[in-house]
């Protein structure tokens, strides 16, 4: 059984038991054996046939119902619970850690950010608490979702792209306003730029205009991506681009924001 079907079943195991309102206590007791084992069955430890049958009757399903459950949670799209959503935004460190683990061990994170032991561990015993990660029977570290969760639309939603923006936002403040405000200039005037506009405008022609920019970006981000496999590397440079859009009422409040782009006019 592979690691990644192991922990499906064990997911609706654990739905399962929720169901039914079952303790850890109340298992352990029909499966005669501790607390602790059966956190370690439906955590890290290999789930076996006899163990999966056991459940089976406690839960009072067959394994048809075991396949069918599993099939049927895998082809939903995965979200982070609200507990971890919560524990995600107040944790945003945890956040970008979990993010790097899809593509990297602990160990490569480490040497990449000069993290110390004891801080890899506190990231790795607190996602696992949070059962952001798993670690598999060979002690490898791997995320519990299979794939990165949407952010959703609540809490962690809002607190990583207000982050997210806020980022971007400096990234630009330091490398655009010394150019842009010495009059340094580089041979090239569209190298870098910055520009917000608000304009009176249909809903249609709004649509097209975006319908247009995104095609356009979208053949760009292609082109970028071959180029990126197929030039040598001292040949490129890094394009970064941060876009943004949206149509709003014309009595927004949030508009007010745009008319002093500077200061507020306020009493003296």
């Amino acid at each position: 059984m592979t690691d990644f079907k192991s922990q499906q079943i064990k997911d609706v195991l654990k739905s399962l038991l929720r169901k039914k309102k079952m303790t850890y206590e109340e298992v352990a007791e029909e499966l005669d054996c501790s607390v602790p084992t059966v956190k370690r069955i439906l955590g890290p430890e290999e789930l076996s046939l006899s163990r999966l049958l056991e459940f089976c009757e406690i839960l009072d399903v067959t394994l048809s119902d075991i396949e069918v459950l599993t099939k049927s949670d895998s082809d939903k799209k995965e979200e982070f619970t609200e507990e971890q959503q919560i524990f995600l935004a107040k944790n945003k460190s945890f956040l970008s850690y979990l993010i790097l683990l899809y593509n990297m061990t602990p160990a490569e994170i480490a040497e990449k950010y000069k993290l110390t032991q004891r801080s890899t561990d506190k990231y790795l015993i607190g996602l696992e608490k949070q059962e952001l990660i798993r670690v598999t029977s060979k002690q490898k570290v791997k995320p519990r979702y299979k794939e990165l969760p949407t952010l959703g639309h609540g809490v962690l939603a809002k607190a990583y792209y207000e982050n997210f923006i806020a980022t971007g936002a400096k990234f630009f403040t330091r490398d655009i306003s010394d150019s842009l405000y010495s009059g340094a200039k580089d041979g090239d005037s569209t190298k870098k730029g910055f520009s917000i506009n608000s304009v009176r405008v249909s809903r249609a022609t709004y649509l097209a205009y975006i319908e247009e920019r995104l095609k356009a970006q979208g053949a760009f981000l292609k082109l970028a991506s071959y180029e990126e496999k197929s030039q040598p590397k001292e040949s490129l440079m890094t394009g970064v681009m941060m876009d943004a859009w949206t149509l709003v009422e014309n009595e927004n409040k949030n508009l007010s924001l745009l008319e002093n782009t500077f200061a507020d006019i306020t009493n003296l």
